[in-house]
């Protein structure tokens, strides 16, 4: 896959969230002092980054970020799967398609926003 591929399937992940929070209310709430630092890792060994504060988003920037709160691990693949709702992000996670290091909580809201 070509950075262009990789960085539109994480801008449409972006559009994604920002679309739950904007449609969803309860979401929005719950999201309101949500603030991660969150990395992308593709199994191209590129690495993207991007904050999540409250209802905004930052930018994407290339690269990894030192200690990152969720690391999100995945094939550009999947991903484009996950966010066309061909697989379910339980069954991604459950046949190791994407692995996600953060906290339980953490990871429960990242779930509420795929």
């Amino acid at each position: 896959m070509s950075v262009e591929e990789e960085k539109e399937v994480l801008e449409d992940m972006i559009q994604k969230f920002k679309k739950k929070m904007d449609d969803d209310e309860s979401i929005k709430k719950k999201m309101e002092k949500f603030q991660r630092d969150i990395l992308v890792d593709f199994e191209s060994g590129n690495r993207y980054n991007f904050e999540v504060d409250g209802h905004e988003v930052s930018s994407i920037e290339k690269g990894s970020i030192e200690d990152p709160d969720i690391t999100l691990s995945s094939s550009v693949e999947t991903l484009r799967d996950l966010l066309d709702g061909e697989i379910g992000a339980m069954q991604a996670y459950a046949s190791n398609k994407i692995k996600v290091d953060a906290s339980l909580t953490d990871m429960m809201k990242f779930k509420k926003l795929l």
